[in-house]
């Protein structure tokens, strides 16, 4: 087992028009939670919030395209190990909603990061490990006809 390690990735993807889910956040909820709503959340393995966080997240902000990244710490070293070795790649913001009698959300908490095999809302990974690249999507289509 080695030590702990530092990783970045995408904890919420950016938002949509329409949630997909009651705990999807709006743009000026993203916003935020960017601007200093996570520093110091627990990071958990798989939203198991019966043990001891496994770390803690350091910093967020907004990305280019509008999603919130951050960078946390893993103190754990057998789920640095997990980690290391791709099976906790995934990103999970756990989002506490109060809501109203008639089901309507009336706000919004961030309780926790999850580390997770892979999170509820797409494009949510660890990205990059120690500062190195640990996962990239490229998007490229065959070009068609003569160039």
């Amino acid at each position: 087992m080695s030590g702990g390690l530092t990783f970045e990735g995408v904890a919420h993807p950016p938002p949509k028009s329409v949630r997909d889910h009651p705990s999807d956040l709006s743009a000026g909820e993203l916003q935020a939670v960017a601007t200093g709503g996570t520093a110091g959340l627990p990071v958990h393995v798989e939203h198991d919030t019966s043990v001891n966080s496994v770390g803690s997240v350091l910093s967020s902000w907004r990305g280019r395209a509008g999603e919130l990244r951050v960078v946390g710490h893993v103190s754990d070293p057998a789920t640095a190990d997990r980690v290391r070795k791709g099976d906790l790649r995934g990103l999970s913001l756990g989002t506490d909603c109060l809501a109203a009698m008639d089901g309507s959300v009336l706000c919004r908490n961030q309780r926790e990061l999850s580390l997770c095999n892979e999170g509820r809302r797409p494009g949510t990974w660890v990205d990059h490990i120690d500062g190195r690249r640990v996962h990239s999507l490229e998007c490229s289509s065959k070009p068609k006809g003569p160039r």
